[in-house]
Parts: structure tokens; C-alpha cells; sequence
């Protein structure tokens, strides 16, 4: 249909009046959360077949681990593993949200004073990468925990986490602490670091149960936090008489934070489905992603 010169500037005009209102709303919508989950708290560390658990269950992405067998149990370190784990994430539609590093033995231990841990970073750096996130938790926590009053031990780390970051800065990748220190003592270690490729993975039942309460914490750290754990000890998420989730909740918001919710919970009632699901329904409706 052939259209008069005075009905095509009609038509233009209406659109120009309306695509910008249907912008803006679309701009101002909230992201959907995205709620993923330790492997380990699936079953086992490092095993493939929990990917497609995950999906069963109805998460969105799981955090898999970086493990260390000392016998010839596969791992992925092996590309061949690594291509495993691709692959079951795109069968099943679920996301390698993180890449955490797991027990690597009496070895190589502690994580943060040991020469070999920083070979070992480098080559979970490119892991990730191979796997398709841009995510790593690394622990400073247990027997890697940093004494933040011994500066020689402060500052090796800083050393050590310094070059570690060039190579996660060439791939995309953060490196991620969890630990047992204040916002203030991981701002002062990362303000040292220097690197937007290193930041904090945040649990605030890690800090209540060995620092302090967490509340002001997320709004101290700001974007530095670049994924978060939440977890309730052997309870559901649902009983907040441990932790005020919905005033968490609300800081992570104010932040501007728009990352993963990975889940390391239990299974109070020995169901793992049924009590992760319930997880993730507290989950979705306690945490909401700001506007984009």
C-alpha cells in the first residue's frame, strides 16, 4: 500500500514520540536474578554430572571447582575435562558462573605466602577461561587465612597478587578473595593490588560467624564485591534469625550490584531439591537486581 506524503510524516512522528517511552521503560526494568550454586553443596566437587543437577533443580549457573585429585581422577586442568564441563553447560542451559579453587593440598598451602600459588592461579586463570567464566574464588580463609597485623605476610601477598593480576587482566577474569578479614582490611589489601581484576568474593555468614556483623560491609566495598555467597548454616534461607537477609539484600542493591547469588547451602531436611529450591524461591523474592 502506497502511502500520502501527509500519513508517512504521521506515522514518523508517532513513532518518534513513542520509541524513546519504550526505551526509557525497558532501560529502567530490573535485571532477573541469577542464582547459582557450589558444586560441592551438590554432591561433589569437580564431578560433571552435577551441571545437569543444577538444571534439574532449576538454577541458573553453578560454581565449579578447581580440584587437585592426587590419584588419576579427572580434573580440569585437563582440557578434556574442560571441553566436558563446556559442553554440559550448553546441553543443559546452565551457566559456569564461577571457577573456585579448591582444597590443593598441605603442598601448596598457605595460598597466600606460597611460591607455588601463584603458578597455580595462573593456570586456574586460563581454566576459566577455557570454560567460559570470567570469575575465580579464590580463599584466603582456613589455612590460607591472612594475618592482617604480620606485613610481611600482607605484603607477599600483595606481591604475588600483583603479577597474578596482569594475567587476569589479558583474559578477562577476576580474581575473587573470600576470607575472614574486614571490608576495611580487603580494601586496604586490594587498594595495594591496584587491579580492577582482583576484588572480593563476599559471604557475609563467613563474617558473622568469624569478624563481626556484616551490615555497612557491601556498602563499604562497593564494586569491589564481584560475586556473593549466601548461605545460612544448616537452616533454609527463608529463617533469618542468624542473618537479616532483606536488609543484605537492600545494600547489595544500593550498590549498584547486579552479579550471581551462588548458593552454598545445606539440605536441613536431607531433600536437596525440594530444599534448594526453596532456596532459590527466598532467594528471588528477597534479592532484586537494580534498574540497568
Amino acid at each position: 500500500m502506497l502511502l500520502s506524503r501527509r500519513d508517512f510524516v504521521k506515522r514518523a512522528t508517532l513513532a518518534a514520540a513513542t520509541v524513546p517511552r519504550f526505551a526509557h521503560a525497558a532501560a529502567a526494568a530490573p535485571l532477573p536474578i541469577r542464582v547459582g550454586m557450589t558444586d560441592w553443596n551438590l554432591g561433589k566437587r569437580g564431578d560433571v554430572a552435577k551441571v545437569a543437577l543444577a538444571r534439574q533443580i532449576g538454577l541458573d549457573g553453578i560454581q565449579v571447582s578447581l580440584t587437585f585429585p592426587t590419584d588419576d581422577g579427572p580434573h580440569l586442568r585437563d582440557p578434556k575435562v574442560q571441553a566436558q564441563f563446556k559442553q554440559a553447560a550448553l546441553d543443559n542451559r546452565i551457566q559456569i558462573c564461577s571457577l573456585a579453587i579448591g582444597s590443593p593440598g598441605k603442598s601448596r598451602l598457605p595460598l597466600h605466602t606460597n611460591p607455588a600459588a601463584a603458578i597455580l592461579l595462573v593456570e586456574a586463570i586460563e581454566v576459566a577461561r577455557n570454560i567460559g567464566t570470567n570469575n575465580i574464588l579464590l580463599p584466603i580463609l582456613g589455612d590460607s587465612h591472612i594475618n592482617m597485623k604480620d606485613q610481611r605476610e600482607v605484603d607477599t601477598f600483595v606481591a604475588m597478587m600483583k603479577e597474578v593480576a596482569r594475567y587476569a587482566e589479558r583474559a578477562g577474569v577476576v580474581v575473587a578473595l573470600e576470607d575472614w578479614i574486614s571490608a576495611e582490611d580487603n580494601i586496604r589489601l586490594l587498594d595495594a593490588i591496584g587491579s580492577d581484576f582482583v576484588g572480593v568474593y563476599y559471604d557475609a555468614r563467613n563474617i558473622k560467624a568469624r569478624v563481626h556483623d556484616p551490615y555497612g560491609e557491601p556498602t563499604r566495598l562497593g564494586r569491589r564485591i564481584h560475586q556473593v555467597h549466601i548461605k545460612n548454616g544448616s537452616k533454609l534461607m527463608r529463617e533469618t534469625d542468624i542473618l537479616d537477609w532483606p536488609r543484605l539484600a537492600q545494600e547489595y542493591s544500593e550498590i549498584g550490584y547486579r552479579g550471581w547469588y551462588v548458593l552454598e547451602t545445606e539440605a536441613p531436611s536431607n531433600d536437596l531439591i525440594a530444599d534448594t529450591r526453596a532456596n532459590i524461591e527466598y532467594v528471588r523474592a528477597t534479592f532484586k537486581m537494580p534498574p540497568a
